[in-house]
C-alpha cells in the first residue's frame, strides 16, 4: 500500500513540476527605436539644424504669441524625435557658417541635450 502511494506522489509532483516550468515565459519587446535631441540656445539668434545631412529644421529666435503679441522662444522644452544610431548633428548660424559639427550614438529613447552659446 505504501509503495502504491509513494508513486501517485512521485507522478503528482513530476507533472505538477511539468505544468510550472512550461507556463514560464519572459520576453524583452522594444517597440520604437527613436530617441530625441534637446537644444538650449540664446533667444536672440535663430539658428538652423541638420540630422544625418537630411533632415533640417530651424530653431527660431522669436515666436510672436498671437493673443499677447509678445516674443518667447518655441524651444525651450522641446524635443525632436530622430531615429536612434549613429547620427551626425550640425548647427549652422543665421548666415549659414557651421557653428557645431558632432557625430554621436543615440540609443533608443535617449536624450541628446546640445548647447549652443554663439
Amino acid at each position: 500500500m505504501i509503495y502504491i502511494f509513494k508513486n501517485k506522489l512521485i507522478v503528482s509532483i513530476l507533472a505538477a513540476l511539468l505544468f510550472i516550468g512550461c507556463g514560464y515565459k519572459e520576453s524583452n519587446a522594444q517597440i520604437r527605436d527613436i530617441g530625441y535631441l534637446k537644444f538650449n540656445k540664446t533667444s536672440t539668434k535663430t539658428y538652423t539644424v541638420m540630422v544625418n545631412n537630411k533632415y533640417k529644421f530651424i530653431l527660431d529666435a522669436c515666436v510672436e504669441d498671437p493673443n499677447t503679441s509678445t516674443c518667447y522662444d518655441n524651444s525651450i522644452d522641446k524635443l525632436y524625435e530622430v531615429s536612434s544610431g549613429n547620427i551626425i548633428i550640425e548647427v549652422f548660424d543665421e548666415k549659414e557658417n557651421l557653428i557645431i559639427h558632432k557625430e554621436a550614438y543615440l540609443g533608443s529613447s535617449n536624450t541628446i541635450v546640445m548647447d549652443i552659446q554663439w
